[in-house]
């Protein structure tokens, strides 16, 4: 690609970039700033650079060139160096002894070439030198450090459905709810061998929760998976998804920071939803119900309309290979629960969440699990080495009270007291007073 066209290249992606604030187009107070930042976080794939950010300075910058060029594409293309090929700040005798020093070590770095030439007095201890520069020279005279093999990344594919299952969340629009405006996320999951998009929904938050319930859909749905590979977000990273894939046997598997190619096909099926779906639902109002029911619709479409990577719809490719899918198990949502370890007490009590509950008693001094839904904190069910033994009761300190305990049997003990026995009654009706005395007047 000439350079000429690389400049385009350039021009056009940052044009796209700042389209939102040059066509026009009036902000109210604080809008303009705010999507800036938005346009910040997202992650892009800029033209001849390996960053994927772009830092607010950096869009106000190409801004005000584009102003200043008269609205005008030539504006936002790159600006050649009048000095390119000489090297600011550095004599000839400084790179002769940046080059020797490389030769000594190739994996000196520039901070440490700048230690190395202030240490043996070529520069002085205060003297400040351009380390753009040093860089620039070090690279155009072939002084890099070797070069490193390539990590393998060559194209992978599934071999059967739900062998490998993708995730990922989406920033989305803006949804209408009772409480005003708010952001929406698109979370969806994959199949790598079909394309299948085995579920997909937007949400009002981007965190656990959101994920375990669009994991729980997607395994009614589809069955269970044999790995769940996702990137390195938090939510990813929570403990309870492990436990919740542990329990269901399924491995999950996180990509490389930095190196998201192994979910390109997510990735790319987030460009689509971009492209294709969100532009019909930008002009207007709607709230998460409506956008969640055509986004089932459009899903539904994209599913029966043939791939161009497999030659066929991904529903059919799906479907032609079911012998190997684990169908969902009974009572799926109890997998979903959270899982949290006590030791039990003596009194055979433990505390989750503030609320203090009772167990049996054979478990006291154990270390046991209590699984609960975060929705149903009181429902806990206790579990030991695997087996159930039941549901934990919420503890009653006023029964407790007139409650005996006897921590060796299962069951609390109740005091037998002796019945007394009432005298017999005289035929007057009285009672016998001292033991030998009769007031019986009648005998």
């Amino acid at each position: 690609m000439g350079t000429e066209d690389s400049a385009l290249r350039v021009a056009t992606f940052r044009f796209g970039v700042i389209a939102d604030f040059v066509n026009g187009a009036p902000f109210a107070h604080g809008e303009k700033m705010k999507l800036i930042k938005e346009k910040a976080d997202r992650r892009w794939e800029i033209p001849h650079s390996d960053r994927t950010h772009i830092s607010v300075s950096t869009v106000l910058m190409w801004i005000q060139n584009y102003s200043d060029a008269g609205s005008r594409l030539e504006g936002l293309m790159p600006k050649s160096r009048k000095d390119r090929g000489t090297y600011r700040k550095i004599d000839h005798a400084l790179q002769m002894a940046i080059k020797d020093l490389k030769r000594e070590n190739p994996s000196y770095t520039v901070p440490v070439i700048v230690k190395k030439l202030k240490h043996a007095k070529i520069i002085g201890p205060t003297e400040k030198l351009n380390k753009a520069s040093i860089y620039r020279f070090i690279k155009r005279e072939g002084l890099s450090s070797p070069a490193v093999a390539p990590k393998d990344k060559r194209r992978f594919e599934a071999e059967y459905p739900n062998e490998i299952w993708q995730c990922d969340i989406l920033h989305g629009p803006k949804v209408k709810t009772s409480e005003g405006f708010r952001k929406a996320y698109l979370c969806a999951i994959i199949d790598d061998h079909s394309r299948l998009v085995v579920h997909a929904a937007f949400y009002l938050s981007e965190n656990l929760e959101t994920l375990k319930e669009c994991l729980h859909q997607a395994v009614l749905r589809r069955g269970i998976p044999q790995r769940f590979y996702v990137d390195n977000g938090a939510c990813y990273k929570a403990i309870n998804l492990e436990q919740i894939l542990a329990q269901l046997g399924v491995i999950l598997t996180h990509s490389r920071p930095y190196i998201p190619e192994g979910r390109g096909k997510i990735e790319r099926w987030f460009r689509y939803v971009r492209q294709d779906f969100l532009p019909m639902h930008a002009d207007r109002p709607i709230s998460l119900e409506e956008i969640n029911g055509c986004l089932e619709e459009w899903v539904d479409g994209y599913n029966a309309k043939p791939h161009s990577s497999i030659g066929m719809t991904p529903y059919d490719r799906y479907k032609a290979n079911l012998a190997c899918v684990r169908p969902a198990p009974d009572h799926l949502l109890e997998y979903f629960r959270l899982v949290e370890f006590r030791r039990v007490k003596k009194d055979r009590s433990i505390q989750i969440n503030n609320q203090q509950f009772e167990v049996p008693v054979g478990l006291v001094n154990k270390r046991i699990e209590a699984r609960f839904h975060k929705s149903r904190p009181e429902d806990v069910e206790i579990f030991l080495e695997g087996q159930s033994y039941g549901k934990a009761v919420v503890l009653d300190p006023h029964v407790n009270a007139h409650i005996g305990r006897d921590f060796g049997e299962q069951t609390p003990k109740v005091k037998q007291e002796k019945p007394e026995i009432p005298p017999k009654p005289t035929p007057s009706g009285e009672l016998f007073g001292k033991e030998g005395e009769n007031h019986d007047h009648h005998l």
